[in-house]
């Protein structure tokens, strides 16, 4: 979240938040996987490849905040 390639003030609040919101996001995904358990088997394994999908995508969104913090 830069501005004409340069970092400002609020760039890093912003991605804290960002940081934060997915942090929950990945616990809410990882709840949402325990609870598919209950599930018929073809429904479940369904579920939870699109879970799975899902929390390897905010994974690399989490890595790649943190690396632009860096």
């Amino acid at each position: 979240m830069t501005m004409g390639g340069r970092e400002g003030p609020l760039d890093r609040p912003m991605a804290e938040s960002q940081l934060s919101e997915l942090q929950n996001m990945r616990v809410l995904l990882e709840e949402a996987r325990g609870l598919s358990r209950d599930l018929a088997y073809h429904r479940r394994a369904r579920l939870e490849s699109r879970i799975g999908e899902a929390l390897e995508e905010v994974d690399q969104q989490i890595e790649d905040l943190r690396a632009t913090k860096s």
